[in-house]
């Protein structure tokens, strides 16, 4: 038989939060002929970038997360401009958020964050021999500090909690796959 697409029949825009567009939007089911609504988030795509050092630490970030309401500890991380490649982004990420830049940025993955409600996708990057190249150019409402950690320390650290963030451990998971001289 095979599954069949959903036919939307409406869109209705209930709010824009800047980072992100709130649709309400009805569709209808392909098996039963029945109308139902469902939330759709659109938001730009990601990026998150793992920067390494060239004494093999990583650049990690500590800010607060209002989701959360609390700290995290994550790798550096944003929104892609309008027009602007994913790996360019990366390398902008960490030069704002960490003051250092470094090689070439290679990518190491792709993943669809919560495709059933959101429509974007966050690009994960590496970039080798990081080095101090300025201060922090933080956004508006953005308050972090930067946290030099050994990459073999990693593992335990999203073993203990440490790192909780689904997308980071997600990278350092693409990072070991590909990259294992870096992270045992």
């Amino acid at each position: 038989m095979g599954l069949k697409p959903w036919r939307y029949t409406s869109r209705e825009e209930v709010a824009d939060a800047r980072i992100f567009k709130l649709y309400r939007e009805t569709a209808v089911s392909p098996r039963t002929g029945e109308e139902r609504v469902f939330a759709h988030i659109v938001s730009p795509e990601w990026v998150n970038v793992i920067p390494v050092t060239a004494d093999g630490r990583v650049l990690l970030v500590r800010q607060w997360r209002h989701g959360l309401r609390g700290f995290t500890l994550e790798i550096p991380g944003g929104l892609v401009d309008p027009g602007e490649d994913p790996g360019a982004a990366s390398a902008r990420e960490v030069r704002e958020e960490t003051g250092h830049a470094g090689s070439e940025p290679q990518r190491l993955g792709v993943v669809t964050p919560n495709p059933a409600f959101m429509s974007n996708r966050c690009y994960t990057y590496l970039i080798e021999d990081c080095q101090p190249v300025g201060g922090l150019q933080l956004d508006p409402g953005e308050d972090l500090e930067v946290v030099s950690t050994a990459l073999a320390d990693i593992g335990a650290m999203i073993t203990d909690g440490t790192i909780d963030h689904a997308l980071v451990i997600c990278g350092f998971w693409w990072l070991r796959q590909q990259r294992p001289d870096l992270i045992p």
